[in-house]
């Protein structure tokens, strides 16, 4: 027995005794299809709701379709006083290195859906929401966010999901790619392999961002204040702030963002400005920016080293840099038209650079 509206059973009472299927299939369809349509029509009107008063929901809504279209689940772990979540695809293979990816300052898992939606099926992924980032737990005001003190998050995170089972093939971007280098470095016991793609650090050749994050740096330690931190590019506050941060962060530009989109990002990042700036003081000081270069020469595993040619932020000259201390370094790409975002600009080239990597480093091990 189905239920119906009165003017459903008004119009059944009209039929004849018999009963016409056929007519009585033509009226449900009917008003099935009226109410999908109603069901659409509100569905419409609530997302343009959200889109014009509340868009950092429509962003953030976008972010997590975008992470399960990849193929990722998004999972929970409590590590200690925190939990950190991260999105997981696939599961783990013996004989074969998982791989976890780290992400660069103040993005999270989204930003290797593009890659992660062109790796093979079989491959076991995880990408990390680092402490601060993403659906992650802020660290106490207190903490240090030192690199070392990271990777010891991140380690207590590879524990906690098992993946300490097996050596996994660790790869970053930005200050993910640094963080990926000191790792490696700190525990090549759990490391199989690694890739580094234009990592946080001091390079010969400075682009505008960089002499930029050097200045305010340098404001700190001249006047003992914070107060420079507000003008970080890194850190945008308003939606030109945001747009020109998209702007030298992607080679490929855009040819249309929608400024409600674009207000949404700011919004929906405002709440965690607060971490952003003490992490980005912590990692601009001197010792922290010039660690990977320090200590790279203790980086044994198999190691890959990806940049962008025309990265606007970390200048590809580091590149040079690295190539000169890394001691186990079978594989470089530089790959052209692209900037610093390499999983938005280049998503294909560096997916394929990843898995050439990964069959030389297997063949090399064997």
């Amino acid at each position: 027995m189905f239920m119906c509206t009165p003017y459903f059973r008004r119009d059944c009472q009209r039929l004849p005794h018999t009963r016409n299927i056929t007519q009585i299939m033509m009226l449900l369809t009917e008003y099935l299809l009226y109410s999908l349509g109603m069901m659409a029509t509100s569905l419409t009107a609530a997302s343009l709701l959200i889109y014009m008063k509340r868009p950092e929901m429509f962003v953030q809504g976008y972010m997590k379709l975008a992470v399960l279209v990849s193929g990722m689940r998004i999972k929970k772990v409590n590590i200690g006083d925190m939990t950190i979540a991260y999105g997981e695809r696939g599961e783990k293979n013996k004989g074969q290195s998982s791989i976890l990816l780290l992400h660069g300052f103040s993005a999270d898992k989204f930003m290797w859906s593009p890659v992660v939606g062109k790796l093979p099926n079989d491959l076991h992924v995880i990408a990390m929401d680092l402490p601060g980032h993403g659906d992650s737990d802020v660290p106490p005001d207190n903490e240090d966010l030192s690199f070392y003190s990271q990777i010891e998050r991140i380690k207590q995170f590879v524990v906690a999901i098992g993946l300490d089972s097996d050596p996994i093939h660790i790869v970053g971007l930005s200050m993910g790619g640094a963080l990926a280098g000191v790792f490696s470095a700190e525990y090549p016991h759990l490391v199989d392999r690694v890739t580094m793609m234009c990592p946080a650090m001091r390079t010969p050749i400075e682009t505008d961002v960089a002499v930029k994050i050097r200045e305010i740096v340098q404001s700190i330690l001249d006047t003992g204040k914070d107060d420079a931190l507000h003008a970080c590019p890194l850190i945008p506050k308003t939606p030109d702030e945001m747009q020109l941060l998209l702007d030298f962060a992607q080679f490929h530009k855009p040819m249309f963002m929608p400024k409600q989109i674009i207000q949404g990002a700011v919004d929906m990042r405002r709440p965690y400005n607060k971490y952003y700036y003490r992490l980005f003081k912590a990692l601009a000081m001197l010792e922290n920016s010039q660690l990977l270069e320090k200590i790279s020469d203790t980086i044994t595993v198999p190691t890959h080293l990806v940049w962008g040619e025309e990265d606007q932020v970390i200048h590809v000259s580091g590149a040079e840099i690295l190539k000169g201390k890394l001691p186990n370094l079978q594989q470089v790409d530089i790959i052209p038209r692209c900037g610093h975002a390499i999983n938005l600009d280049r998503p294909g080239a560096k997916t394929k650079s990843l898995l050439e990597f990964r069959k030389k480093s297997i063949t090399v091990q064997s």
